[in-house]
């Protein structure tokens, strides 16, 4: 797979913002008061989200196509455990 350059160079500048967001995540995630709330479950599913998008575009920008299939496998379980979340909070509603 031949990807252009400048499109490397786009979706590298997209890896770091996604590895931004994964800072903030684990930020959260480490805060005296994530124990206690209901929402570090959702957390962690951010985390997941966050590293799947991180590990997909590194593997896009870099050429690795390991890495961008392991990126979009877990995007892909990601995708389904909050379309799972979504069905049972709309269903129990």
């Amino acid at each position: 797979m031949d990807i252009p350059d400048g499109l490397r160079w786009v979706f590298v500048a997209l890896a770091a913002l996604q590895f931004l967001v994964l800072v903030r995540v684990v930020r959260g995630l480490r805060a005296p008061e994530a124990d206690r709330s209901v929402d570090a479950r959702l957390d962690l599913l951010d985390l997941l989200d966050s590293s799947s998008g991180f590990l997909l575009l590194v593997g896009l920008g870099f050429g690795s196509l390991v890495v961008g299939f392991v990126g979009l496998a877990l995007m892909g379980v990601a995708l389904s455990l909050k379309g799972i979340r979504f069905v049972r909070t709309r269903w129990s509603a």
